[in-house]
């Protein structure tokens, strides 16, 4: 877990746009178990997202890539006091929890970049699986 989480840390210093603050990362799999997180100290995010509500996302994408408009990448979920984009690669699931003032343009816009960081991390959680 903590190689996930200095994982974590390179994406919100090196993807993310630094001018995106208080942002939290959770990395799961498709079922909701968290594989690595971190929390920022200003945020209260570890008590917002739970197994249940990643686990939702995974459902909710799988239901959107119905539409018949190609795969669903991402869902943003905006709150009273949160903002909360789910980016789905393959078996994980990147929850990125920021402030309402963030700009979440930015977010989707370093999409692609934090799908190419993840897509090693993802196939070689497949590879681990289908070893068991």
């Amino acid at each position: 877990m903590e190689k996930v989480e200095e994982f974590l840390e390179y994406i919100k210093v090196s993807v993310l746009d630094k001018s995106i603050v208080d942002t939290s990362l959770i990395l799961s799999d498709r079922d909701g178990f968290v594989l690595g997180k971190i929390i920022d100290k200003s945020s209260n995010a570890d008590n917002v997202i739970d197994n249940s509500l990643i686990s939702t996302f995974s459902s909710a994408t799988d239901q959107a890539s119905k539409l018949h408009a190609g795969n669903n990448k991402s869902i943003v979920s905006f709150f009273d006091d949160r903002v909360i984009v789910h980016i789905n690669v393959s078996n994980v699931i990147l929850s990125i929890i920021t402030d309402t003032e963030s700009n979440v343009g930015l977010i989707l816009g370093s999409q692609d970049d934090l799908i190419r960081s993840l897509t090693n991390l993802s196939n070689s959680i497949q590879s681990d699986i289908q070893d068991m």
